[in-house]
């Protein structure tokens, strides 16, 4: 296995609010995109990274699904704390998408618009749903990804960690073979590179640090209005 991971503050932003962590130990990887408050956006997210990190205990595969579930669970419930404790600090909150790979299964906790992709052959899948109030509403028949309102509600997050004192959290498990490619990411690759570009762009490449910077630069060519951060592995 072979993974790379790349942060950068884009063209726009005066602050990284972006965090990621690569714990090859135990094959951990999560990627967190903060918001709000004055400070807070990169606060959360590196609240979220230390605490899932320090809280994440697993004997066995079987164990995982709970354990990852508690520690982003506990990461969610510091950074409210957190946020209550300090009046500058009261509205920040953080996406999450970590994955930890047990032989040949990926599992994923995610709460949030960042996104995990995932390469096999010539097929991409998006094993993970944005928490955005458009995807609510295009879930519910209100809306298609079309409408000029779909763009307008894209940024409305419906879920994070920080901002009650718990959250609905997606676990997920999925097979993954050698060869496959992960992409773990935030909105700033994953609004301004498509699914297919980023399975073109990675066909026929072997080494996650080139395929890395190429994303990078396909997304501030396209403006780098974001925070860009992304975990690249290949199988």
């Amino acid at each position: 296995m072979k993974v790379v991971g790349i942060t950068d503050i884009g063209l726009v932003r005066k602050r990284n609010e972006d965090n990621y962590l690569i714990d090859t130990g135990r094959n951990l990887f999560l990627v967190c995109d903060g918001m709000g408050g004055h400070f807070g956006g990169d606060i959360a997210s590196r609240l979220a990274t230390e605490t899932i990190n320090r809280e994440l205990v697993f004997n066995s595969i079987a164990d995982l699904p709970e354990a990852l579930e508690k520690a982003v669970q506990t990461a969610n419930r510091i950074i409210w704390e957190t946020g209550q404790a300090d009046a500058e600090l009261n509205e920040m909150g953080t996406t999450v998408t970590a994955a930890v790979l047990c032989d040949d299964q990926l599992l994923i906790a995610h709460v949030g618009d960042s996104s995990l992709f995932i390469i096999h052959d010539n097929e991409i899948i998006k094993p993970t749903s944005d928490h955005t109030l458009a995807e609510h509403m295009r879930r519910d028949g209100l809306i298609v990804k079309d409408d000029e309102r779909y763009k307008s509600f894209h940024h409305v997050l419906t879920r994070a960690l920080g901002i009650d004192k718990k959250v609905d959290i997606d676990i997920n498990q999925i097979k993954v073979m050698k060869n496959d490619w992960i992409l773990l990411c935030t909105d700033g690759l994953s609004n301004l590179v498509e699914q297919d570009e980023i399975k073109d762009l990675l066909k026929n490449k072997n080494e996650p640090q080139e395929a890395c910077q190429q994303l990078l630069e396909l997304a501030l060519a396209r403006g780098g209005y974001d925070n860009i951060t992304m975990i690249l592995l290949h199988l």
